[in-house]
């Protein structure tokens, strides 16, 4: 199936970014699977029902929110990846990085992101009257 949101050659390259990896370390092939570039777009236009009638900004938020949705859903397989230690011809060091949090980290960004295509304008404001 073809990509609905992130549709310009290289879009792979902005999820390797935002999760700051290598492609070594996550190819392309890998983002461009059903089960992570497809079911995050569909993640997205569930909430975006009116996702491809928008522009400007709000285009730019709405592919953001998929990139953050794919980097989420690719958190859980990113320790298996990625080496536990870097090691070079003078230094040695350790790779911890916490993808649970990472990921909670990409969850909100998203959330963030669809808020600011869709902010509520029906909030009803009560005030005090004498």
């Amino acid at each position: 199936m073809a990509n609905r949101i992130l549709t310009v050659e290289g879009w792979e390259a902005r999820i390797q970014k935002k999760m700051g990896v290598d492609p070594a370390y996550l190819p392309d092939a890998d983002i461009q699977e059903p089960d992570i570039i497809t079911v995050a777009e569909a993640n997205i236009i569930a909430q975006i029902l009116d996702y491809a009638t928008l522009t400007d900004d709000k285009k730019v938020y709405l592919e953001a929110a998929v990139v953050c949705e794919c980097a989420s859903l690719l958190c859980p397989s990113m320790a298996a990846r990625l080496p536990k230690k870097e090691q070079g011809p003078h230094e040695t060091h350790e790779t911890n990085v916490d993808w649970d949090k990472k990921k909670a980290e990409f969850e909100d960004e998203r959330d963030g992101y669809i808020g600011k295509m869709h902010p509520s304008s029906t909030l009803l404001h009560f005030g005090l009257s004498q």
